[in-house]
């Protein structure tokens, strides 16, 4: 069985892990990860390997391996992170997570928010549309952005929808001496350019118009589709079912 780690690394470097995330990267012969994460331990005396965007050549480089691994990566690795992959491709007996505090939980100490009624959204490779669906569902938010789907773009779609009725945080460059956080509105986003490393946090105060954002009536044909194709028409599919008083016999 191999011996993979992966170590969340929190926003307040070093001194933010564990003593037993310390001790397991003691005895590391590779460590891998980001070039920020990497940056941590100037002083790793085994193998470092930076790990890019082809998650792919990360997993086969793990399979191949038999020496004690350490992979680094942000905050709880199963939290939009590099977890869930790892976890699809390689046993999971192989791997041991040691989390640390996420972005997003940070974020939410720094506005001094409980996040336990919030829902999470990762825009990251994801249609805003799809984004933006989830978020106006709910009334407290927190979204991982990306280098399109901004904060400003996402405050475009909500207010295209006329669903702007939301106090709005941005939160950048967490635990660095770039840390800022901007309290704004949707519609003040617009005017903000975010750095790359943020988390926007969305919590409705109001409820906006939405004129012009027509809800399907109904549940929708293809939820009722069947191997010989027979439907019932979504026109239909949302009345109630019929009372016992009703029922015919």
């Amino acid at each position: 069985m191999r011996e993979i780690y992966v170590i969340g690394a929190g926003v307040e470097g070093q001194e933010g892990f564990s003593s037993r995330a310390m001790e397991v990267i003691g005895r590391a012969e590779l460590l891998m990860g980001g070039e920020r994460q990497l940056a941590l331990f100037p002083d790793f005396p085994g193998e470092k390997l930076v790990i890019g965007s082809n998650l792919g050549e990360v997993v086969e480089r793990l399979k191949q391996n038999d020496r004690r691994t350490v992979v680094l990566a942000s905050g709880d690795p199963l939290f939009f992170g590099i977890g869930r992959y790892l976890l699809r491709n390689l046993p999971g007996e192989d791997l041991e997570f040691i989390p640390n505090v996420s972005s997003v939980q940070y974020a939410f100490t720094k506005i001094k928010e409980p996040w336990d009624d919030a829902i999470f959204v990762s825009a990251h490779g994801r249609g805003i549309k799809g984004a933006v669906d989830r978020i106006v569902a709910n009334d407290k938010a927190a979204v991982l952005t990306d280098e399109i789907n901004t904060p400003a773009a996402i405050a475009a779609e909500m207010i295209e929808r006329g669903r702007e009725g939301y106090a709005a945080w941005i939160c950048e460059n967490l635990g660095s001496a770039e840390e800022r956080i901007v309290s704004t509105d949707v519609k003040g986003l617009l005017e903000i350019e975010a750095a790359p490393l943020n988390v926007l946090i969305l919590i409705k105060e109001y409820e906006a118009g939405g004129e012009g954002y027509v809800p399907t009536l109904g549940i929708p044909d293809e939820e009722f589709a069947t191997v010989r194709k027979l439907i019932t028409k979504e026109e239909v599919g949302w009345l109630p079912w019929p009372s016992s008083s009703c029922a015919t016999t």
